[in-house]
């Protein structure tokens, strides 16, 4: 009989071996769909993570104080914090932050499930914990003292100082959980809403821009808004305002359809789930990757959202190497005779001629 069997690849593997590539390499016919805007992909293969980091952070820095829309992503908070810290520095490097910096105290939502909520390993003291109080329709803020196994139970303490002791089995939706963080400040900074602000119409995601900032108070920017706001700023987690670093975001947590995305990725981390999501924050994605460039090519080759840029650079300039394609591109945008007066115009303005 001759049957045809038509196979999907879902990109959701996660072994290190796969039925598909096998039939692939043996030479069966393979077929994209190309319908929909695809996004053009640059690709930038570095496999040391340092080294990797600072290039992102570095282009990052330049497109951002160049005034484009930009978003730099990685999966994994470690990662997250890595790179921030190498961002930030290039920033202050290439002017976009100020040097003086102020720390604050923030608070980071810690994310509790039905199940979770009730592990005791959840909670350790220093951390925040808000209930919603239905009479005045806000939350209520204590800081955990202590965290009993015995009794399974947590202490909390007021801002008046006043403590209780509450039954970890007790705790249902109306409580949350956070983690207080120490983060630096500088005017020019991007920060991100984790929560309510008080006095602010904001909600958890959006960004606000620094313009200034002091020892107690700092003057932020709402996209959208022409008003400047105000906000305190707190060394105690009682006044702690929820907030966060804005400048490194999770692959996909951002929708945009101009932001130019500067993402950082591995070979773990390449499934579909995050390629979707590197499609959905910009229209142009810049890929730092720790594969080379061939396999991470090959990768985005299988997914429908993209088109890769060093593809295109290298098929029209006919080299398979992409800084020969690039470098034959460039020295063909002018004729002989315009690459000899392109030269000569800054030597005879240097002469007054």
């Amino acid at each position: 009989h001759n049957v045809q069997v038509l196979i999907t690849d879902s990109g959701q593997r996660t072994g290190t071996g796969s039925a598909l590539m096998a039939m692939k390499d043996a030479g069966v016919n393979t077929y994209r769909w190309q319908g929909g805007e695809q996004r053009p992909a640059t690709i930038i293969s570095e496999p040391d993570r340092n080294v990797r980091y600072d290039r992102l952070a570095g282009d990052f820095a330049a497109s951002v104080k160049a005034g484009e829309e930009s978003v730099a992503q990685v999966s994994g908070v470690r990662e997250q914090a890595i790179l921030t810290q190498a961002i930030r520095s290039e920033l202050k490097t290439q002017g976009v932050l100020g040097h003086p910096e102020v720390t604050m105290t923030a608070l980071s939502p810690v994310w509790l499930d039905s199940r979770s909520r009730y592990l005791r390993d959840m909670y350790r003291p220093g951390m925040v914990m808000e209930q919603w109080n239905p009479e005045t329709r806000s939350h209520d803020r204590y800081v955990i003292d202590r965290v009993t196994a015995q009794s399974h139970s947590l202490t909390l303490r007021d801002a008046q100082g006043e403590t209780q002791v509450v039954r970890i089995s007790s705790l249902d939706s109306s409580w949350s959980l956070f983690r207080p963080e120490k983060m630096p400040v500088a005017d020019g900074e991007r920060l991100r809403v984790t929560g309510k602000i008080p006095g602010l119409r904001v909600s958890g995601g959006d960004r606000l821009q620094v313009a200034s900032v002091s020892e107690d108070a700092m003057t932020v920017v709402v996209p959208g808004r022409a008003e400047p706001a105000t906000l305190p700023v707190a060394d105690s987690p009682f006044t702690a305002l929820k907030l966060e670093n804005g400048w490194v975001e999770t692959p996909g947590h951002s929708v945009s359809d101009s932001a130019t995305v500067f993402a950082s990725v591995t070979q773990m981390a390449m499934d579909n789930a995050t390629l979707n999501g590197l499609a959905r924050s910009g229209r142009d994605v810049r890929l730092y990757s720790s594969l080379d460039e061939t396999r991470t090519a090959e990768k985005l080759a299988r997914h429908p959202s993209f088109t890769v840029v060093s593809e295109q650079i290298k098929a029209r300039a006919g080299e398979t190497s992409l800084e020969t394609a690039i470098s034959l591109q460039k020295t063909g945008l002018h004729t002989p005779a315009q690459q000899a007066i392109h030269l000569a115009l800054p030597v005879l303005e240097s002469k007054n001629l």
